[in-house]
């Protein structure tokens, strides 16, 4: 099955609804952090959850979602937009998880932050506390709880013995309770996205109108889907030499005075596509350079 988006809602529920196909998408960001299998189930369903809350955003805007862990796994970062690109990383990328052990993966209680933006300006933020251990119920816990909107989110991925194709399949639901919701049934959906036999469903090749109807099979108010095909997911990277070059600018100046004595090339690694660049002692002279161009009157 091909990557897809669709969001729409219930009619006669006032509940709202977003599938993803992530398989793809995910495969690569895998492939490209070398990720081992528990890092790549983790990533997979950040991915997925920050494709499924971006898809929901209006033109043009995006979601930057960070989780902080306290225990082996760290970090996890994407970046994703309405118009279904993303890009993301894990750290670490190798868990070497030996067992099952949920508090030594994750340790304590984690963040969560989420960044809203528009053509790089900030829109608004929030940060919470997230206890579940679970990336995929902590972003849905952060909705709930931070931006005040009911949320039952579930991703499913699984594996191929394959290297080069690690990962099998990647998809993921997403239901948000609209104004008029009555609270009790939106309860009663979020419950069935939990079912064994959602879940079974989900980890298959498997039509958005078939989900709906599993869930919102008990619900005499159902009358129908209305649906909308959104961007394919697909990863993107637009990281660049004059970003890197700006990045360069931001250091102080007794840094700046350290590099031209020591005349090194100054090393940076994009973190989300792990792109290499080099920038010579001269390039870097040449950019502090241009910043104080910019500056003068």
């Amino acid at each position: 099955m091909n990557d897809q988006l669709i969001k729409g809602y219930f009619k006669g529920l006032d509940v709202a609804f977003t599938y993803a196909v992530t398989t793809n998408a995910v495969n690569g960001i895998v492939l490209r952090h070398n990720c081992d299998p528990a890092a790549a189930h983790i990533l997979g369903r950040a991915v997925t959850g920050a494709l499924l809350s971006a898809a929901i955003l209006p033109e043009g805007q995006r979601i930057n979602v960070c989780w902080k862990y306290r225990g082996v796994l760290r970090t996890i970062i994407v970046d994703a937009g309405q118009d279904g690109t993303v890009r993301g990383f894990i750290a670490p990328p190798q868990l070497d998880l030996e067992e099952d052990n949920m508090d030594k993966l994750y340790g304590d209680l984690g963040d969560l932050q989420v960044v809203t933006s528009q053509t790089g300006k900030i829109l608004n933020s929030g940060t919470a506390p997230v206890p579940l251990h679970d990336v995929a119920k902590d972003l849905a816990y952060y909705h709930c709880i931070s931006d005040q909107v009911e949320t039952g989110l579930n991703v499913m991925i699984g594996f191929n013995a394959d290297p080069e194709n690690p990962v099998r399949f990647c998809q993921g639901w997403m239901i948000q309770a609209l104004p008029e919701t009555d609270v009790e049934r939106f309860d009663r959906l979020r419950r069935r996205m939990e079912s064994p036999a959602f879940r079974e469903l989900l980890s298959r090749e498997a039509d958005c109108e078939v989900l709906a109807c599993l869930l919102t099979a008990e619900e005499a108010d159902f009358s129908g889907l209305h649906r909308n095909v959104g961007p394919a997911p697909k990863f993107i990277c637009p990281c660049n030499r004059d970003k890197m070059e700006a990045v360069v600018r931001t250091l102080p100046i007794p840094e700046r005075m350290e590099l031209v004595q020591k005349k090194e090339d100054v090393v940076i690694l994009c973190q989300f596509c792990n792109k290499r660049y080099e920038l010579t002692i001269d390039d870097c002279i040449t950019a502090w350079n241009l910043k104080s161009d910019a500056g003068t009157p």
